[in-house]
């Protein structure tokens, strides 16, 4: 009985021992994934600025007017100087009239509905 009792003994603690050591290296492993997982986010996040940053450059009134003198674009002038601030002093009214400012403790936002929005290009 004794030697069958030491055999028991022995074998449950191999069991546990192959146990700790599989839940180790799975652990390990989940630790490497994480690692590989946030070095793609680091680079995506810096992809994204990146690509923020030309947005931003590509949408600045100077890149748009390069653009339209490099393609010959036909752009239809306004009729006179006077016409030209009257629509835009329009315009302006038009804008501040669909804005609608939101305070929210410290934070001020705009928000134009999209009812107003399109009423701006009739």
């Amino acid at each position: 009985m004794g030697i069958s009792r030491m055999l028991l003994m022995f074998t449950i603690t191999i069991a546990m021992a192959i146990f700790v050591v599989s839940e180790r290296n799975k652990i390990i492993e989940t630790g490497y994934s994480v690692a590989k997982l946030q070095k793609n986010c680091d680079e995506l996040s810096e992809k994204n600025r990146k690509l923020n940053y030309y947005v931003d450059r590509l949408k600045s009134p100077e890149v748009i007017v390069y653009k339209v003198q490099s393609l010959k674009l036909p752009l239809v002038p306004q009729e006179d100087e006077a016409g030209m601030i009257a629509w835009h002093i329009k315009l302006k009214k038009d804008v501040m009239k669909a804005m609608k400012t939101v305070v929210h403790k410290d934070v001020f936002t705009q928000k134009i509905s999209r009812v107003d929005c399109c009423s701006l290009h009739n």
